[in-house]
């Protein structure tokens, strides 16, 4: 069980916002401040999150982070937590010119994928997940169970 979080969601509708508009507490992330260092704020600032009724739950997009609204308004505090943690680090990597959506890559198998989910799965320690928790969290609808065990012995050393 996740330890209490300094995370929340504001209430809103669908749109374009700025991220710090949508999602409370980022800036005292431990993983965020290690991976944007002095740059969080700005970032927190920067980033947009596109809030609409795709039938993806969340990703990136050219930079921008999309939600579904039911997604934001029904997920758990914690894996919507880490869910923005995962996609602030692809929005870092676009940002830095890698390449999200790599064909030469299975999903699980993307270097910016394992990047992404390493540094979550030790936030998810972080924040006081188990490591059937975690396990749990690494299910994804569009992976198989095969998919499922390579991810997570890729990204929980």
């Amino acid at each position: 069980m996740a330890k209490k979080l300094n995370f929340g969601v504001n209430n809103v509708s669908e749109g374009v916002y700025k991220l710090i508009d949508v999602f409370i507490g980022l800036e005292s992330s431990m993983v965020l401040k290690s991976v944007f260092g002095d740059s969080l704020k700005r970032v927190l600032s920067s980033t947009r999150v596109e809030v609409n009724h795709s039938n993806w739950m969340i990703w990136v997009n050219e930079g921008t982070v999309s939600v579904n609204i039911d997604y934001l308004s029904k997920c758990d505090k914690a894996t919507l937590y880490l869910d923005i943690v995962h996609e602030l680090i692809h929005v870092k990597q676009f940002r830095s010119g890698l390449n999200l959506f790599d064909d030469r890559f299975t999903y699980v198998d993307s270097p910016t994928e394992i990047e992404a989910y390493k540094l979550t799965v030790n936030e998810a320690r972080n924040i006081g997940l188990s490591c059937k928790e975690i396990k749990e969290y690494l299910k994804v609808d569009w992976i198989t169970e095969d998919e499922h065990k390579r991810l997570v012995d890729s990204v929980m050393m």
